[in-house]
């Protein structure tokens, strides 16, 4: 089993200034790879009517000259023997050419001696990922976009691979610190311990707007992953519907409001905006004040994650399985589509007000609550199963009949009687999908499958 744990670091001025040396190297080297990967990934690749797909735009002796075509390796059980950098169709092992130029690296430029070697090992081993996802497909045949280029801002981590408990200790004023190589004792807030039976794996120096912060990676291999697995049933399991009025809606009933973290600052937010706009970019008062609005944003985060981490907590209290919609958030924050007449013009689209929709639901996040609700279940062996959303909102959970609703409609009628607040229909609906499709053996529950077992054919209203 593995888990991660977060710890605040207080480290001294000279520590301070090392951090930020060192990061800078990384992201210079971090740059320079991949750099190295464009350039080879565009020289091997043509137009497709420019020229065949089997010719390349630059000359094969071109295109290799800077590339040792065999290394000899020089640790491990196979030291001394010769392998070769080119594996299969010519294509170049990219991640073992970068890790053993670091070498020359150190040569031509002295400075990268002061990091790490697993520090700076790391950095190929973020650009090897990064180009990956890029090149190559997932198991759904998805790539990631073109890996971007790193500025000052938005490189903020560094990762030593090998951490061991004997790291943790305290200082000869009996602090708790963490020995970090080539950096020293580093005072840590051990605001929690390490449990017993696991290890320090790896630890990730990070950047954070008030400060510096260490991610731990902890691992027991004798501790197996376990999933628990509970048959639901109508006393034990409880669906929920998340939305923008309210947070949640149970199907108990039971509503929470929205807390909307980000629309009360909103107006705080917007002030320290306006004066930033006024001030010379990059000088003293400029940096204050971006240092301010990074303090909001974060205390912004945080309030929500701490919120979402007690309702989690609150909702498992009701209930052993949770059952939740499996939201595309992405489609539903999208902008509206343009509309154009026959003449041509364009026509009103109601984007001014899906704008101000799409920050509530930014605002509420209900994706990151969602793996909250996951971590939470995980750890008090409880169960979260999520059921397909469309059509939730559309149909009776009394009799699966259609009843179509606008946005701005909030309250449900149905022939058959039901007469209840949408959301209340919704989180009811979720529910019985569940049920239905659980106690059936189902993976994934939708509206479709439910009614099929219910009435064996598609969804109809019995009133």
């Amino acid at each position: 089993m593995r888990l991660t744990y977060k710890y605040k670091l207080k480290p001294t001025k000279p520590q301070i200034a090392t951090f930020q040396t060192w990061l800078e190297l990384a992201r210079r080297q971090y740059n320079f790879r991949l750099g190295q990967r464009f350039d080879w990934y565009e020289a091997t690749r043509s137009r497709v009517d420019a020229c065949p797909l089997v010719v390349s735009i630059q000359p094969v002796e071109e295109i290799y000259k800077d590339i040792p075509l065999t290394r000899t390796l020089t640790k491990g059980k196979r030291k001394g023997e010769v392998v070769s950098n080119i594996v299969e169709q010519g294509y170049v092992d990219w991640f073992s050419v970068q890790r053993a130029d670091l070498k020359q690296t150190k040569t031509l430029f002295p400075e990268y001696k002061e990091l790490d070697s697993q520090v700076l090992q790391n950095v190929i081993d973020r650009v090897e990922y990064a180009f990956s996802r890029f090149t190559k497909p997932d198991a759904n045949g998805n790539r990631s976009g073109k890996p971007k280029f790193k500025g000052k801002h938005y490189y903020k981590s560094f990762t030593y691979t090998q951490l061991h408990n004997c790291d943790l200790t305290k200082d000869e004023r009996g602090r708790d610190c963490i020995n970090l190589k080539k950096i020293g004792l580093v005072p840590i807030v051990l605001h929690r311990p390490i449990p017993d039976g696991f290890e320090v794996k790896t630890g990730t120096v990070k950047q954070v707007t008030d400060g510096w912060e260490i991610n731990l990676v902890l691992e027991d291999k004798d501790v197996p992953v376990t999933v628990a697995e509970i048959q639901p049933t109508e006393e034990n399991s409880l669906g929920i519907d998340l939305g923008v009025e309210n947070y949640v809606t149970l199907s108990t009933g039971e509503t929470v409001e929205h807390p909307r973290f980000f629309r009360q600052s909103a107006h705080k937010l917007e002030k320290l905006q306006q004066r930033l706009a006024k001030r010379v970019k990059h000088s003293k008062p400029w940096k204050i004040l971006k240092a301010k609005i990074a303090k909001l944003h974060q205390r912004i985060a945080r309030q929500r994650l701490d919120w979402q981490f007690k309702l989690a907590y609150w909702l498992f209290s009701k209930c052993d399985v949770l059952f939740v919609e499996d939201l595309k958030l992405k489609n539903l924050t999208r902008r509206a589509k343009p509309k154009v007449s026959n003449e041509g013009e364009w026509l009103p689209n109601g984007q001014a007000a899906k704008s101000g929709l799409n920050k509530s639901m930014l605002d509420a996040a209900h994706g990151q609550f969602v793996q909250v609700l996951k971590f939470v279940a995980w750890k008090l062996g409880k169960v979260v199963r999520e059921v397909d959303p469309r059509g939730t909102s559309q149909h009776c959970w009394n009799c699966f009949a259609q009843v179509a609703k606008q946005l701005s409609d909030r309250w449900h009628d149905c022939p058959c009687g039901a007469s209840l607040h949408r959301d209340d229909n919704s989180a009811k609906l979720i529910k019985k999908i569940g049920l239905i499709c659980s106690i059936a053996g189902m993976d994934y529950a939708s509206l479709k499958t439910a009614s099929e077992l219910w009435f064996g054919g598609s969804p109809r209203c019995t009133a």
